[in-house]
């Protein structure tokens, strides 16, 4: 009976959390595709510790959306009152067992491929909000002629240096559809997996569907208290904070040492 009564709940709730959804999302585009990937971020020099998410990349005929499901899951809880309550049950329960607090796992940004068109749009929800437009550019590939099967998909290997980092990428043209993870774009077929030299950051899709697919929206529409800021400002800001962070993590005899995605604000 309680198993029954909790699964009600449940459903209340995530019918709630949709809703809410809804109410602060933009309807972009129809998707034509949703693709899962697995994202493991290394966190320190050795690759000992590293954390996982799984990234969400949905593409429509013009327009593509990527995010972390830990952090969409998060917003989505703070933006319903049922939500906010599960969310603070979770934090003190967290307290109690010195566990981590409820946070997302990598990153709190949703990336908008060609939106506005021929721009980037990155949206970060911070204490205040940040908002970052750039240019919409192709990676400069270099394709190689070396071949692998990934997931039954038939691969072949292209390569890249972009902002800071040399990348090698695995394409499929079985999927025809000049998409990847994050900002990588402009490959003759569906980036399968992809990973810099340093294997810091390694994307592997891990699934697909083409039905029952939300549209493509912009989430988060309702902040008035957005600010524009650009690219490298944000990366300086971001790693200012992260300095203090280290000098705790030291302290405390832990040790972190990884650098973001882009390394061309140094």
């Amino acid at each position: 009976m309680k198993t029954l009564i909790f699964i009600c709940i449940l459903a209340v709730v995530a019918a709630d959390l949709n809703a809410q959804i809804e109410k602060i999302s933009k309807v972009l585009e129809p998707a034509v595709l949703e693709c899962r990937y697995q994202c493991i971020q290394k966190l320190d020099t050795l690759g000992v510790t590293s954390v996982t998410d799984t990234m969400i990349l949905r593409i429509g005929k013009n327009i593509s959306q990527f995010y972390a499901c830990s952090t969409f899951y998060l917003d989505s809880l703070v933006c319903s009152p049922q939500g906010s309550e599960i969310l603070m049950k979770q934090m003190l329960a967290a307290m109690k067992d010195s566990k981590p607090l409820p946070a997302p796992k990598m990153t709190k940004e949703y990336h908008y491929k060609n939106y506005p068109t021929n721009s980037i749009t990155t949206y970060i929800e911070l204490k205040t909000p940040r908002m970052i437009t750039e240019k919409y550019e192709k990676q400069q590939w270099q394709l190689l002629d070396s071949t692998r099967n990934i997931s039954g998909y038939p691969c072949k290997l292209a390569v890249c240096q972009f902002r800071g980092r040399t990348y090698k990428a695995w394409y499929t043209t079985e999927i025809e559809i000049e998409e990847g993870p994050w900002k990588f774009h402009g490959l003759p077929g569906l980036i399968v997996e992809i990973a810099d030299i340093w294997d810091h950051y390694h994307f592997t899709l891990i699934g697909m569907r083409r039905e029952n697919i939300k549209p493509v929206c912009f989430y988060r529409t309702d902040r008035d208290d957005m600010e524009n800021v650009s690219r490298i400002e944000y990366l300086k800001g971001s790693r200012e904070q992260y300095k203090l962070i280290q000098k705790r993590k030291k302290r405390r005899g832990q040790t972190m040492a990884y650098d973001f995605l882009e390394r061309d604000y140094h």
